[in-house]
């Protein structure tokens, strides 16, 4: 099998070598995609067919003849959903100033290509921190050993006498993961997040709180969790390892820390940002770079309810309700069918109190274990394969993932056919998304409309959480929740899990609307078939938005930082040729 490969990318190379994109467009069969991330250009970016694949090399041919691409071995055959049988294999290539990785696909009997995807590993001359490229510093016998590592830590948070490079708000796992890349690459880079700790972001969330997808897939980067960990990792461990995350990777964080604003200069390139410190003092620094990073969902939309002022209990959006809020013995409205809304009504439920779920359209539910065939490669290579490779072997291009969720929705839909029966006589609204494609596809597009069962679909089919299906809130009374059917609920809490703003509008808050103008929409597949405003380059020069799940944000965290590297390299060489002009 490895021949195989070995003959495909000679016949890649060799094509790649002679700059002829149309013998290269000859090695993938009609239905075939590339993926590229930083090879080609600054970029992510992929082709669906020869002919745009071809076009694809051809705009970039004359800058990429040194590609070479190599077979590493480790092939394997695959059965993916709605395509059929591949044979798949790692591979590494291979530029003038780069180092790449990706992984390969061919089908059998015609040997033509079906994925490809190149990813950038590393800038030649600029590795990162590794078993082979260690700090080696030993200096217990001179002057420098007068401050230990702990002095020379403190001294490096604090920011007295130099400014980062790349200032990253939010501290949440895609911050910390973008964080820890940029350290392994050499550039300083400082978090800051408003909350007293790391790791508070998921530790002061309601009490029964667990991730909903399996821990095989959450790994961050460099630090995996424990092998004995559980299957579904609670809040609070999870916090816990955070927070441990950040100390053990030498993390510069800033808690307790408010970002105020900031302004782009273009003739210096660089930022300049307020922060405000604990001890109410003012901060100001001037970074190269900006990440945003906290969090994909953007500002709560809290719309207003008419009566509201007189309701004479508490009003919360979903992000704000926590252990904290006082539920034993009320009855708690939650307007909603999203993951939020079925984990707070199912606390609700375990806290003593009386969940009534309001349900306003319909939301696909998928019970954890059936779940798993989204991330069955996860599952599959655990324990087997180190998961970066993992990684590469489901980093496929989105359109090829719609394609896949279609036949693995439906089986999922198959698996939960009990629960699904159920759920609709006691009146739940389902659907399996908007072309037949399941939860995953709902999370890529909008992060929205779906939940993965941990337990508070079975409430709802017991009648434990109370479902009004089909209805919406039109008005409240001093004591009642009002529905559209003219119901009326006597409530003493209410719970809008009615989502969030577009992430753009959380970037025309902090930066104002030239800002967000720029950099444009904020997730959700867009027309080019990648992630609109995530990972890669915005529109705003210096401003970069990650985030995401931790597979994602494992996975891209690493094209953001080396983006970034490459970036603050090339204005290096500038400023140098600049100093050689003028000397």
């Amino acid at each position: 099998m490895e021949d195989i490969f070995g003959a495909w990318c000679a016949a890649f190379n060799a094509a790649v070598a002679n700059q002829d994109p149309q013998s290269l467009s000859a090695l993938f069969a009609p239905d075939s995609y590339w993926r590229d991330l930083l090879t080609l250009e600054q970029r992510l970016q992929n082709a669906h067919g020869p002919q745009a694949i071809g076009e694809m090399f051809a705009a970039h041919a004359g800058g990429v003849t040194s590609l070479r691409v190599t077979p590493v071995g480790d092939a394997r055959k695959e059965a993916i959903p709605g395509i059929g049988e591949v044979i798949g294999t790692f591979i590494q290539y291979e530029t003038d100033t780069t180092f790449g990785e990706g992984y390969l696909r061919l089908l059998p009997g015609s040997n033509l290509a079906f994925t490809l995807l190149t990813v950038l590993r590393e800038i030649k001359g600029h590795p990162e921190l590794s078993l082979v490229n260690r700090d080696t510093d030993f200096t217990r016998g001179d002057d420098a050993a007068l401050r230990n590592w702990l002095e020379k830590r403190v001294d490096d948070q604090a920011y007295s006498d130099r400014d980062p490079e790349v200032l990253i708000i939010g501290a949440g796992h895609a911050g910390l993961a973008v964080g820890a890349r940029l350290r392994h690459l050499g550039v300083d880079a400082l978090i800051v997040d408003r909350s007293e700790r790391v790791g508070d972001n998921w530790r002061n969330r309601y009490h029964s709180l667990t991730l909903h997808n399996e821990i095989c897939c959450n790994h961050m980067p460099y630090l995996p969790f424990p092998d004995s960990w559980p299957l579904f990792l609670p809040k609070d461990k999870l916090a816990g390892f955070l927070e441990y995350y950040a100390e053990a990777m030498e993390l510069n964080v800033w808690n307790r820390t408010t970002f105020l604003g900031g302004e782009y200069d273009s003739q210096s390139q660089r930022w300049t940002v307020r922060l405000q410190r604990p001890d109410t003092t003012i901060r100001t620094l001037h970074p190269s770079h900006l990440v945003m990073a906290i969090g994909v969902s953007g500002i709560p939309n809290m719309p207003d309810i008419p009566g509201q002022e007189q309701f004479g209990g508490e009003i919360l959006h979903s992000s704000a309700f926590s252990s904290s809020s006082d539920v034993s013995g009320k009855t708690v409205v939650v307007v909603g069918a999203g993951t939020s809304a079925h984990d707070i009504a199912q606390d609700v439920y375990l806290r003593g109190g009386k969940p009534i779920m309001v349900q306003r359209s319909s939301v696909t539910v998928v019970s954890v274990q059936q779940s798993g065939l989204a991330y069955g490669a996860f599952r599959r290579f655990e324990g087997q394969l180190p998961i970066e490779r993992t990684d590469l072997m489901v980093a496929n291009p989105f359109d090829l993932v719609r394609r896949v969720h279609g036949p693995l929705s439906r089986a999922m839909m198959e698996g939960d056919a009990a629960l699904l029966e159920k759920l609709e006589q006691v009146g739940f609204l389902l659907d399996n998304g908007e072309d037949d494609t399941g939860f995953f596809m709902k999370l890529v597009r909008s992060l929205s409309g779906y939940y993965l069962n941990v337990g508070a679909s079975d409430l709802i089919v017991e009648g434990k959480i109370g479902l009004r299906p089909g209805v919406g809130v039109v008005r409240l009374t001093p004591t009642a929740v009002c529905l559209s059917d003219g119901e009326e609920i006597e409530a003493d809490m209410l719970v809008m899990g009615t989502g969030y703003r577009p992430l753009q509008d959380a970037v025309e808050t902090m930066f104002g609307a030239d800002v967000a103008s720029r950099v444009g929409p904020i997730w959700g597949v867009g027309a080019d078939g990648e992630m609109q405003g995530m990972w890669g380059p915005t529109g705003q020069p210096g401003f970069f938005v990650t985030g995401g799940t931790f597979t994602m944000s494992r996975f891209y965290s690493r094209i953001t930082a080396l983006l970034i590297k490459q970036e603050l390299l090339s204005r290096q060489e500038a400023q140098a040729r600049e100093q050689l002009v003028l000397a």
